[in-house]
């Protein structure tokens, strides 16, 4: 595959990446490597995080202040690889990590908040930190890569030519499906001016607002990866209101908008309102029922909704939507483990958000080994949630991008934690569905084992489907205790999978679907009197 072309920022980028893992003489490094001097301009201030900004408009969120990691500052400051020192000093379990963290940050994004690293990981939790779920959330490794690209850019960087390191950061990156299910080719409209949206199921048009394409933090797992590594081609992003709003107005058919990203929460409210604002008046888009916000701020930064400093106008613009507007507004919290729903901060920000903002919250997460891969973890999840006021939604199985293969969990087993997990909860919690792969041709769930016709089958459902006629229907495919994917998925004998090779819907038929030698029964075997 060829590699694409790094533009002058990009560079700059990388070779920032660089300077700061040649900082480290990894034990692997041979004694003669060569020292290699990159020489920049002054004025280029090089960061790990490739589209970090700084504007009166959003978080300057590549920053840190010098103490940061000693200091609780309510304003908020990431810590990105270049802190990685200071943050050792403080956490000295962090030293024998650096350069695993530097050399596998030159291919994940890698950025964590003070909040997190402060009052969610367990420093002093017994065994490896980098057990404990919250170092793993945001800490990336050596060990996200497969064998053979570890030692592709262990090689390169112990060589130490920028050249080759940048050569196999490209090969590495292009080899871990940047944009899966679609999304570029598949999702997005056909329209030159429309460059942050996508729109994949009828009912719902996601937004891509170019000032949230950060977040306070980065997940390890985090399947929009491709959004903060600087490349353009792969980036979802769009400045301008007016485009979505045009766009939005040919299409009645669309009931809900999802901002996303990144997280809409990282964008200042003053530039949130250029979004939100417009729906106060209810003859702006009338169709538009309902607005979501895609978030993890109540994990990485709760003080987004109570003491940063325009955190009472971000407060009165939700509610106003809410109330003036006439609009359901829902955040869709990113909530992954019952620790995240533990401290006063994020307590108190849930409430705000519920009794002052009017919203809903409603919390998503996919299931992750060595993150809340455990039946009891979601059970407390769902449990707390529930008493805080929080609707529990979906749990998600891990996407086919980026660090997969590290992260996930088999299909069979995940959907054994989740009965485990909801069986003993009350009816408030099965809210929950799942376990769901969001994938090419929709969200597709796992509903358990069967003997079909004399073969142990997965039984699945589509909750979401490009064609909707497929919507609630079941259907079956081969059990694999090793299936981690749909593409995993093979058909029984005498059927057929309700998707083409590329992942597409076929034509959906009655009940029961794609059974071929189904049409021997249609006709009733005893035939009713007719009386």
């Amino acid at each position: 595959m060829p590699l694409r072309r790094l533009t002058m920022p990009r560079a700059v980028r990388v070779l920032g990446l660089l300077a700061s893992v040649r900082a480290f003489s990894g034990p692997s490094a041979p004694s003669a490597a060569r020292s290699v001097s990159l020489k920049m301009s002054d004025a280029v201030e090089v960061s790990i995080d490739p589209i970090a900004v700084s504007t009166e408009a959003e978080y300057a969120a590549g920053e840190m202040a010098p103490d940061v990691a000693v200091e609780k500052a309510e304003r908020f400051r990431a810590i990105n690889a270049k802190d990685m020192e200071k943050l050792a000093d403080k956490y000295p379990r962090l030293q024998d990590k650096l350069i695993d963290i530097k050399r596998s940050a030159l291919i994940f994004p890698f950025k964590a908040s003070p909040y997190l690293v402060d009052e969610l990981i367990d420093w002093e939790m017994e065994g490896d930190i980098a057990l404990d779920p919250f170092y793993k959330l945001v800490f990336p490794t050596m060990d996200m890569l497969t064998q053979e690209h570890q030692d592709l850019l262990n090689e390169k960087c112990d060589g130490g030519d920028p050249k080759e390191i940048k050569g196999a950061i490209e090969e590495i990156r292009e080899a871990l499906n940047p944009h899966p299910a679609g999304q570029k080719t598949l999702n997005a409209p056909k329209k030159a001016e429309l460059t942050g949206v996508q729109h994949k199921y009828a009912e719902t048009v996601l937004f891509f607002a170019a000032a949230a394409q950060t977040c306070h933090a980065y997940c390890t797992y985090c399947f929009r990866w491709a959004q903060f590594i600087g490349d353009a081609d792969l980036r979802f992003a769009q400045k301008d209101a007016d485009s979505l709003f045009d766009y939005l107005e040919e299409h009645e058919e669309v009931s809900d908008i999802l901002f996303t990203g990144g997280d809409p929460m990282i964008m200042k409210t003053n530039m949130l309102k250029q979004y939100l604002e417009p729906f106060k008046d209810p003859n702006h888009l009338p169709h538009i029922k309902n607005l979501r916000i895609g978030t993890r701020a109540l994990t990485f930064w709760p003080q987004r909704f109570t003491t940063d400093p325009d955190a009472d106008s971000l407060i009165d613009l939700l509610r106003e939507v809410k109330e003036v507007g006439g609009r359901h507004l829902a955040i869709m919290a990113h909530l992954s483990h019952y620790r995240e729903l533990s401290t006063k901060k994020v307590q108190h920000a849930i409430h705000r958000l519920k009794q002052e903002g009017g919203v809903i919250i409603r919390s998503q997460s996919p299931v992750m080994a060595g993150i809340n891969d455990d039946a009891m973890v979601w059970n407390k999840k769902w449990k707390e949630e529930v008493r805080l006021g929080i609707i529990p939604y979906y749990m998600f199985i891990a996407r086919d991008t980026g660090a997969q293969a590290y992260f996930n969990v088999p299909l069979v087993r995940a959907q054994k934690l989740y009965a485990e997990a909801i069986r003993s909860t009350s009816g408030l919690c099965r809210t929950a569905r799942g376990p769901s792969m969001s994938c090419t041709p929709g969200k597709v769930e796992v509903c358990g084992v069967q003997t079909i016709q004399g073969t142990e089958a997965f039984v699945l459902r589509f909750l979401q489907c490009r064609d909707d006629e497929w919507i609630g229907k079941v259907f079956f495919a081969k059990f694999d205790p090793n299936a981690i994917w749909y593409d995993d998925l093979e058909p029984l004998p005498g059927m057929t999978l309700p998707w083409e090779e590329a992942g597409l819907p076929r034509p959906c038929v009655d009940e029961p679907c794609q059974v071929e030698w189904m049409d021997e029964f249609l006709d009733p075997v005893y035939p009713m009197e007719v009386v």
